[in-house]
């Protein structure tokens, strides 16, 4: 089964491609071509990244696989920091949340490959172009992803003209207030990405892993006893995989939920005793994140979307045990 998604998914992307020409203008195509980058074009440079009154400079290495993508970041100011990440291909295309660590996001969010076809059925954002604008010696392409209510937010992007890639991203409130801004300063476009440029410098390296069910699995086999009830308008679960934070840390589920253009991880994992449970909100300039115990497990909502979106997933999470009647929230 994930064989035969895989191969649709590569036949969509092929299609995709062959429709956004040179002097393609359509804003809904430029965002599926932003998506479409992520996986067909490796890279090196340094962003700036701001957050409200910090301003952290990064470093990255991304190099596009057959099979995903993998991407070492480093930080080069403030207390040094490096996120060493490996996403399948399965997990990327769906828009899987790749954040970074040590209070920035590590590079620009990709909504799913089907945000175009998300975004018109749901009708959450009013898209535009606001023409082009010239980032790290690139001209890009400006465009605005206006909010139409207030369980997200509006973006506003400069993609490279020639593949798609976002050189600047940022996040505006409904109020118009900016809170947060990416902008690459220096990039360069790689052919070869060698294994060397990937691995961490740092013993202390934080590693992520992201990766889809295993073959002959389904998302639905995978987080089968969750489900989401009465989500936000617009927001629907798009993916569940495992998430796995170091090579000896054990696996829990991640749960993708978009509305093609914003997407919001949820993590669950098994606390084991009551006294392991956590509840609490926490804010980090656009991201929001919420954790509550359901049932013996730990479920905590992150996303860069307003409190309330948060909020609302949070308590839209049911759990039910194998045999049991009833979901519990």
């Amino acid at each position: 089964m994930l064989r035969w998604r895989r191969g649709l998914l590569a036949t969509l992307l092929l299609l995709l491609a062959s429709t956004l020409q040179a002097g393609d203008e359509k804003p809904g195509l430029w965002l599926e071509r932003m998506a479409h980058s992520l996986h067909t074009h490796s890279y090196e440079g340094t962003f700036i990244f701001q957050r409200g009154d910090r301003i952290d400079t990064v470093r990255v290495v991304h190099a596009a696989l057959d099979d995903g993508y993998r991407e070492r970041l480093q930080t080069l100011t403030g207390s040094a920091r490096e996120v060493i990440r490996s996403v399948d291909r399965v997990s990327a295309i769906k828009g899987a949340r790749v954040e970074g660590g040590g209070g920035q996001q590590g590079g620009p969010q990709r909504p799913p490959v089907m945000a175009g076809m998300m975004l018109r059925a749901n009708e959450r954002y009013d898209l535009k172009s606001h023409g082009d604008d010239r980032i790290a010696g690139f001209p890009c392409y400006v465009l605005h992803a206006e909010a139409r209510d207030g369980y997200r937010y509006s973006h506003r992007y400069c993609l490279h003209r020639d593949t798609g890639l976002p050189l600047s991203s940022e996040l505006i409130d409904a109020d118009g207030e900016l809170l947060e801004r990416l902008v690459f300063t220096e990039l360069e476009f790689l052919e070869v990405v060698f294994e060397e440029s990937l691995k961490a410098r740092d013993c202390d390296a934080r590693h992520i892993e992201i990766r889809a069910a295993e073959d002959g699995a389904t998302d639905a086999a995978l987080g089968g006893e969750w489900s989401f009830e009465g989500l936000p308008p617009g927001f629907a679960t798009v993916m569940a995989t495992e998430r796995q934070f170091g090579p000896d840390a054990t696996p829990s589920l991640h749960f993708v939920l978009s509305d093609g253009l914003a997407t919001v991880s949820v993590y669950v994992g098994e606390t084991g005793e009551v006294s392991e449970a956590f509840e609490g909100y926490t804010r980090s300039g656009a991201t929001h994140a919420l954790a509550r115990p359901v049932s013996g497990h730990q479920v905590t909502v992150v996303g860069e979307v307003p409190k309330k979106t948060i909020e609302w997933i949070a308590a839209s999470a049911r759990f039910r045990a194998e045999g049991a009647e009833a979901p519990v929230r």
